[in-house]
């Protein structure tokens, strides 16, 4: 969803008449004879809402027409979409007509909230909590560098679906192994759990609920490190969808999350704490220019982004570092790996960072990857 949307809507409420003043809520009830549960936002560019039968629990935006009162539906159907007509709405109740296609249902709703200010009643959690209920999370067994792990895979039912979640969860009962998994589940925590920001954004400001597709994969599991890749692709309601792709590293042997550029040098890494906050790190030109050795643009639009990008995400493999540029928006599809193998990267290790490699380079090479029981 864009930002054009409140424009979009705002000329649609300069056409058409004004919302009942006591819409504005958390509704419930029926249509037809259906059970339902609907909300109506009003913001200074127009009102939308959105509802969701308690059967399926899925979304169907509501928006206002440019021609015309009330609001149509933007779901699923072909043709002409499914049109509401407000009646009334006062302090407790709400009385409707649902049309499509020459069929016309009574729409009868009783006011579950009300709420005030700028909180949006589609994005509050009383709306949403029926669809929330019974989802689950479906498990199954893999391996990656011969260690067993368990694969956690977000079933949604059908409610959401723009949404795609998958985390892993390693095997034990030790601390850091309760620790690592913490951190790989930190979006299924909380109630709501955290996933769901994304789909309230975006209702905050339209009728249109967020949706993303984000997974945790284990890419090298030695004996002291676990490599993950974190992608996340999706929209949240911000002017533009956004893309991530970030490589995370894990301590086995405590649960702490490394931050690679710690194994890299001055001659790498620029340092610095502004009014004393966190620190920031950045990749030096020189040490980018020897990462980007050798490399040609595909596309005359990347090559500068990319060779003057300050920040990297850094990922641990077998052989060396990988590197990838954190770019913005709208240059994001430039976005490459870089391996620069261990060899060159000598000259840029920490005293620590070059043990922790030939430590790396001393293990048995992993057996060969079997499904796992």
């Amino acid at each position: 969803m864009t930002m054009l949307a409140p424009l979009a809507l705002l000329t649609a409420a300069a056409a058409t008449p004004a919302a009942p003043v006591d819409l504005p809520g958390i509704w419930e009830g029926t249509v037809g004879t259906l059970p339902v549960r609907a909300c109506f936002v009003h913001r200074e560019w127009g009102t939308f809402g959105a509802y969701y039968y308690l059967s399926r629990r899925r979304l169907i935006p509501l928006e206002a027409p440019e021609h015309g009162g009330g609001f149509d539906e933007r779901g699923e159907a072909d043709g002409p979409a499914p049109h509401w007509t407000i009646e009334s709405a006062g302090p407790s109740q709400l009385i409707a007509r649902w049309a499509a296609r020459g069929r016309t249902l009574p729409v009868r709703l009783t006011r579950l909230a009300r709420l005030t200010g700028e909180e949006s009643p589609c994005s509050a959690i009383a709306f949403h909590r029926p669809r929330l209920e019974g989802l689950r999370l479906v498990r199954s067994r893999a391996a990656k560098d011969g260690v067993a792990y368990t694969r956690i895979v977000l079933d949604t039912a059908g409610r959401f679906e723009e949404v795609s979640f998958e985390t892993f969860a390693l095997d034990g009962a030790s601390a850091a192994a309760g620790r690592i998994n913490a951190a790989l589940g930190t979006a299924l925590t909380g109630d709501p759990p955290s996933w769901f920001e994304c789909i309230t954004d975006s209702l905050a400001d339209s009728p249109n609920e967020g949706g993303f597709d984000e997974s945790l994969t284990p890419t090298m599991i030695s004996r002291r490190w676990l490599a993950v890749t974190h992608h996340w692709d999706g929209s949240c309601g911000g002017a533009h969808p956004d893309s991530t792709n970030a490589y995370r590293l894990f301590d086995r042997t405590d649960g702490r999350e490394i931050d690679l550029h710690d194994w890299l040098n001055a001659g790498a890494v620029h340092r610095e704490r502004p009014d004393g906050g966190e620190e920031i790190k950045t990749l030096l030109p020189a040490f980018r220019e020897a990462i980007l050795a050798g490399w040609h643009s595909e596309g005359a639009d990347c090559d500068e982004p990319v060779r003057n990008e300050d920040f990297w995400t850094i990922g641990l493999t077998r052989t060396g570092l990988v590197f990838s540029p954190v770019l913005p928006h709208v240059v994001q599809a430039c976005g490459e790996d870089f391996t620069m193998p261990f060899e060159r990267l000598r000259p840029f290790l920490t005293p620590e960072g070059a043990a922790q490699v030939r430590a790396l380079q001393a293990e048995p090479a992993p057996p060969p990857d079997r499904a796992a029981r």
